[in-house]
């Protein structure tokens, strides 16, 4: 007893400010989670699907004059509640009434009618027809129709429909007449019944503030070993973020998971089909897609997502889909494709393989920067807070394939800072082979990173055994990685000849670059004003201020918390790299190669998303810098500034750990909002 006090009494001498922080960040934990109590505990709608038809592959076109349409279905639930549809306005504010009726389709008798204001109506979003419940409905046939009353071209709404008859329990009519398709619609029961009971709650967020405590406990054990905290901090972490951020809610998620699935089938390049480029997908792929995504905009709806799951994968029924992703490597979607492929085989369900390949790219990205950290001689907590920032984590908890271009990035950095200053004293055809099998992955995620490759410039010339032994080890990596680049990009000509239909209307590369080349001021003046007007965004956006699709917020005191810790361990130089001189050179080829990736940014976003012309440079994120975030702070070194202080690790473990844990309930709350 009496030493186990004496530690407490020598930490709390030792270690007071970090164990300060971690007492005030458990308080206010403690009082955040019970202040946002209700969300979890109070009634809320609990949505349960009872017919959907999901296809929506073309607009009705105006609803003008008196056009009346009807969509009959059939229930197979005793109760439903709601009608969704969704409305397009085409971005204008409509005038008139639409009105609305369900009724039983063999009695006519009317259930339910309303009185629909074209003002109020979204633009492309769930819109929710609300009606007292109808109970045993099942086996039972109804009709709802929407009927216009002088409705003029130009200030009236459309409604999305099937182009073909997908749907084979009803129909649709327009003005009596039977349509080929169904209208894009959705019936639902809704209940109001809390998230969690108020006991259930006190448990979770029990167990919540336990896992923040003894992540805490285990990092003091570990502060010696920074990469096993990276494990301490990064497993918790992404795993509670894969499973809460909603279905296809990540960046660009959709694309991703129907290229993983791509590559998980072994299909790495589109085919051509009567003219068309793509490949065949399983129907039911695209199916889950639509049943699930864009469907939280009020918060998480578990049910509907806990419904998905019992949909089986159908193989054999597909169709044809260009997807704007199959342009990248097959190499880069190996972890996702992989947990996808286990999906297939233990659930056969596309959403669960939806979350495995989620949980393999976790890994991946994990694993990768575990290894960076075991070899990086200098600037190792400089390099453990880049691998903790939100956005790369959040990403690697997503299908995105950004995960494993931020952790092969840190890891090429890494890999060679180890051969530049490490205890390498000849660089051998083993280490050039190491730094191929790393950099491949910089050169075949996207062009624009192939720059990074010069890095190799900072290993000093005293390493080779001669100058002409050193130019042709440079040439050996730089060959070896754009090998594969090359073969790759052959292999895509097809699809990288075909426009992207998604970007901005008036986008030409070919008068874009012809713009650039004769008006180079212009251009020069027009990156400066990007800067200035998004340069403050796209900051506290590489660092992961809002990092999905409804822009999840993070608190800006762990954003700039962040901030902070990079500029200074950026800046000072820890005791243990006192013997490891970084030259002048080093900082000067650091920056110059984070300038010319970053301006190769700009201008590839300027050439192929960018109108001819445009005075801003449109589409640049904070997440395409993240691979040479390291360069940046690197070149910010300054060697006289020297930190002597060995307690300094767990005060940074400590301040890294509570931002994640003050993010991680901040999500909690705001995905359930």
């Amino acid at each position: 007893m009496a030493g186990y006090k004496q530690w407490i009494q020598s930490e709390i001498k030792d270690y007071w400010l970090p164990w300060l922080i971690i007492t005030i960040v458990f308080f206010f934990s403690s009082l955040y989670i019970y202040e946002n109590r209700g969300i979890f505990i109070h009634e809320r709608e609990s949505e349960h699907l009872v017919v959907n038809q999901q296809r929506n592959d073309m607009t009705l076109g105006e609803l003008t004059g008196n056009m009346k349409l009807s969509q009959s279905f059939r229930v197979e639930e005793n109760t439903f509640s709601r009608v969704q549809l969704q409305f397009g306005t085409y971005g204008r504010k409509n005038h008139g009434t639409l009105l609305f009726m369900l009724k039983e389709q063999k009695s006519g008798k009317v259930i339910s009618r309303q009185k629909l204001s074209l003002s109020k109506l979204p633009d492309v979003k769930n819109f929710y027809i609300d009606f007292p419940p109808v109970h045993q409905a099942k086996g039972k046939g109804y009709i709802v129709s929407l009927e216009g009353h002088h409705l003029q071209s130009g200030n009236t709404v459309t409604l999305w429909r099937s182009a073909k008859d997908s749907y084979k329990n009803g129909s649709l009519t327009i003005n009596g007449k039977k349509q080929p398709g169904d209208l894009f619609f959705k019936v639902l029961k809704v209940e109001n019944k809390p998230l969690l009971s108020k006991t259930a709650f006190v448990l979770v967020g029990v167990a919540l503030l336990l896992l923040f405590l003894g992540s805490v406990v285990l990092i003091r054990k570990c502060s010696d070993h920074l990469h096993k905290v990276f494990l301490i901090i990064a497993i918790p972490f992404g795993l509670i973020i894969t499973l809460i951020i909603p279905p296809f809610d990540q960046f660009d998620e959709i694309e991703h998971y129907f290229r993983s699935f791509e590559v998980s089938e072994g299909k790495f390049t589109n085919q051509t089909v009567d003219q068309r480029l793509g490949n065949y997908i399983p129907i039911s792929l695209v199916d889950t897609v639509q049943d699930v995504r864009f469907i939280h905009q009020d918060g998480f709806k578990y049910e509907l997502v806990r419904q998905e799951f019992a949909k089986k994968l159908d193989s054999d029924h597909r169709v044809f889909t260009r997807n704007y992703a199959s342009s990248y490597p097959p190499l880069i979607y190996f972890p996702q494709a992989l947990g996808m492929m286990l999906g297939r085989l233990i659930f056969d369900s596309p959403l669960a393989m939806m979350y495995l390949g989620r949980l393999f790219n976790l890994i991946a990205y994990i694993s990768i920067v575990y290894m960076a950290l075991k070899i990086v001689p200098v600037k190792r907590k400089l390099f453990f807070t880049l691998a903790l920032i939100p956005a790369p984590l959040i990403l690697a908890a997503s299908l995105s394939a950004d995960g494993i271009t931020d952790a092969t990035a840190l890891l090429f950095v890494a890999y060679i800072l180890h051969l530049a200053y490490g205890k390498v004293n000849q660089i051998n055809r083993k280490h050039i082979a190491t730094a191929i099998l790393i950099g491949l992955f910089i050169a075949l995620s996207k062009i624009v990173y192939i720059p990074i490759l010069f890095l190799f410039l900072i290993i000093p010339t005293s390493k080779f055994s001669s100058k002409k032994e050193y130019i042709k080890k440079f040439a050996y990596l730089f060959i070896g990685c754009m090998i594969p680049f090359v073969i790759w990009n052959l292999m895509n000509l097809k699809n990288m000849s075909v426009p992207d239909l998604r970007i901005n209307p008036g986008v030409s590369p070919g008068d874009q670059v012809k713009f650039v080349l004769t008006h180079p001021l212009y251009y020069v003046k027009y990156f400066i004003d990007t800067l200035y007007s998004e340069g403050n965004t796209l900051v506290i956006s590489m660092l992961g201020k809002a990092t999905s699709n409804y822009l999840y917020q993070a608190p800006s005191i762990v954003i700039f918390s962040y901030l902070f810790m990079l500029l200074l361990f950026g800046i000072i130089k820890e005791e243990t790299e006192i013997s490891i001189p970084v030259r002048n050179i080093d900082r000067f080829i650091f920056l110059g190669i984070f300038s010319i990736v970053f301006l190769l940014i700009y201008t590839a976003l300027y050439v192929g998303f960018s109108p001819v012309g445009a005075p801003i440079i449109g589409g640049v994120q904070g997440r395409y810098m993240i691979p040479i975030a390291a360069l940046f702070f690197l070149s910010l070194s300054y060697p006289k500034i020297v930190s002597k202080d060995g307690k300094l690790g767990f005060l940074i473990y400590t301040i890294v750990q509570c931002s994640m844990f003050t993010l991680l309930l901040h999500y909690l709350v705001d995905i359930n909002s």
